[in-house]
């Protein structure tokens, strides 16, 4: 379903971390547009890669990496602590043992035609960092993510935001926040696993009520 990596096991599966710094700049440096200053050119690797990095990694059938993350303990540098503390301007980013900071929620969704398919590969990616959670006593996970990511990640974790959205261009309005993690958390993105096409259907029907609409 998912493979957490941890400094660990990292040599194992140095080949599936070379393939996902690849994943990773194809779709925040190619399609999302982001500039990460000190990347080698078509590897996402930056300083927030470190030896304590865990990353949770959704592989494909085939072997193929098709979506990961990764975490780093708030008690050392982050990116809320590193780049984006201003961006907290409604209370402090946590740092504590049990903190712990995601980034990089990557999936590669030119890889996955079927939606259905496709909003399970990010269950498995989301399950997999709430069960690194669970096992490492980590009770929440600070983010900064997009308003649209924002509002998908509430219906899984309870979460609050640590500052007001902050716009960069015309498509991007940044939220930090923080995430519980919980076995009541597990529970519910397990339910929401199981019922992937029931819920893809009703996100799906609106989309389909517009096109319809149109072409009448």
């Amino acid at each position: 379903m998912f493979k957490i990596i941890t400094a660990g096991n990292r040599e194992a599966y140095r080949d599936v971390l070379d393939e996902m710094f690849r994943m990773r700049y194809r779709i925040v440096v190619d399609e999302w547009g982001w500039d990460i200053p000190g990347i080698q050119k078509g590897y996402d690797k930056d300083q927030f890669d470190t030896d304590e990095t865990i990353y949770v990694v959704v592989l494909a059938d085939n072997g193929e990496v098709v979506a990961s993350s990764r975490m780093n303990p708030t008690t050392g540098p982050h990116m809320l602590s590193e780049l984006f503390a201003d961006y907290c301007d409604l209370q402090p980013y946590p740092v504590a043992g049990d903190v712990w900071e995601c980034s990089r929620f990557v999936t590669d969704r030119s890889l996955m035609s079927d939606p259905v398919e496709d909003f399970r590969i990010r269950c498995r990616l989301g399950l997999g960092l709430t069960v690194f959670c669970l096992d490492n006593g980590i009770t929440r996970l600070s983010w900064l993510t997009h308003q649209k990511f924002y509002n998908l990640v509430q219906r899984v974790w309870k979460t609050e935001p640590l500052g007001l959205p902050k716009r960069e261009g015309d498509n991007w309005a940044w939220i930090p926040a923080v995430s519980q993690i919980d076995k009541e958390t597990l529970d519910l993105q397990m339910d929401r696993y199981r019922d992937a096409e029931a819920i893809v259907a009703q996100y799906m029907a609106p989309k389909y009520k517009a096109s319809a609409g149109r072409i009448a």
